[in-house]
């Protein structure tokens, strides 16, 4: 879930292990960059195939409470980051709740800017707090929370699918295809836990170091991912409920974008409705996780969310609106993470933290060896 190595890669993109070393720089300086522009004029294509007039008639609708919605957010950001305080142990919390969330804001930064989307940041997270606090316990949290926070969206996606479907005559093809994803990740999650309980961590390293697709110097690293098997596998195994109130926290998290959605229908229409929340807000969120691997779903996001608007039988220009707001939303609540990476990197400077040896994943004797 996460890549732990020591370097430049711990701190940008985290390579696919599904691609080679040389697939994944391809992708990086040549593809990406495509991948945008095709986005972008994507974007201005829909907005003069709706009609700019009829879109700007609509963003005057919602005005100054733009405002009002980045501000809400906050709320969902403390429920996610709760999702992981509760997993840190005492000795971790020690640091101080805001200077923790000082370090998951800049790794959501890191996710939202930086395919594939939702994982890129996690290295960034792991290698901030264990600075302080050592890869002993940064590394197992953050990877509990970041299964955690799947599960939750899990249970988000199917409860308001179901929803979806049962109120809304969606496309066969648009069925099909969501219900098929939440079954898919329903998978991932169950699969998940049984490979975490058994070792799969330091299994899928020695993996991708037989067949190349990773450097051969993990195989120093093999040590130290065997303890984070045993950590990871003894949490699970004695520490579910735990594992349960993260999720509820994530859960909490994902409505966070529910009441956001429904706001925002409020505004733009005469008889908004909390089903029509539920079917905008998931089906979204089903389809863009297709497209995570274009650099901020640039607009893909915004096409998606517009094709979900007109499924539903909701004005193209309410869509546009909608889609231009939850992108502005998004960037301004992105903006503070990218400040506060940049002044934890220069605050941390070069000191490594004294718990681990230079590679940042060999632990040295006096490694708390507490799982979380």
């Amino acid at each position: 879930m996460t890549d732990q190595r020591d370097g430049h890669e711990s701190e940008g993109f985290a390579k696919p292990p599904f691609l080679t070393e040389r697939g994944f720089k391809l992708f990086r300086s040549r593809l990406q960059p495509w991948l945008v522009l095709a986005g972008l004029s994507v974007a201005l294509w829909l907005g003069g195939r709706i009609g700019w007039p009829a879109i700007r008639a609509n963003i005057a609708l919602i005005g100054q409470r733009f405002f009002l919605l980045v501000i809400l957010y906050l709320f969902a950001q403390l429920a996610f980051m709760g999702g992981w305080w509760v997993l840190i142990g005492s000795r971790a919390r020690r640091i101080g709740y805001w200077r923790m969330f000082g370090v998951y804001l800049a790794g959501d930064s890191v996710n939202y800017f930086l395919p594939p989307a939702n994982l890129t940041g996690e290295p960034v997270k792991a290698h901030l707090l264990s600075r302080s606090v050592g890869f002993s316990r940064s590394v197992p949290s953050i990877m509990v929370h970041k299964h955690a926070e799947i599960c939750a969206q899990v249970v988000f996606l199917g409860a308001g699918l179901g929803i979806a479907v049962m109120q809304f005559a969606l496309p066969t093809e648009l069925r099909v295809l969501t219900l098929g994803l939440v079954v898919g990740m329903g998978i991932l999650v169950a699969a998940t836990f049984w490979a975490l309980k058994r070792g799969a961590f330091g299994a899928s390293l020695r993996w991708l170091v037989r067949r190349g697709i990773t450097h051969q110097h993990g195989k120093s690293h093999w040590q130290a991912t065997a303890s984070l098997d045993r950590w990871l596998a003894l949490f699970y195994k004695t520490r579910m409920p735990v594992f349960y109130w993260a999720t509820f926290w994530c859960l909490l998290g994902w409505c966070g974008g529910l009441l956001e959605t429904y706001l925002v229908l409020q505004w733009l229409s005469a008889e908004p409705s909390l089903g029509t929340a539920v079917a905008v807000e998931t089906l979204a969120m089903a389809l863009n996780s297709l497209i995570f691997f274009i650099p901020g779903r640039v607009g893909s996001a915004e096409t998606v969310r517009v094709a979900v608007f007109s499924a539903l039988g909701l004005p193209a220009a309410q869509g546009a609106v909608y889609s231009i707001v939850r992108r502005g939303r998004e960037v301004v609540w992105a903006m503070p993470g990218l400040f506060i990476l940049l002044s934890m990197k220069a605050g941390f400077g070069g000191t490594s933290s004294p718990h681990y040896s230079r590679t940042g994943l060999t632990p040295s004797p006096e490694a708390d060896s507490s799982p979380l």
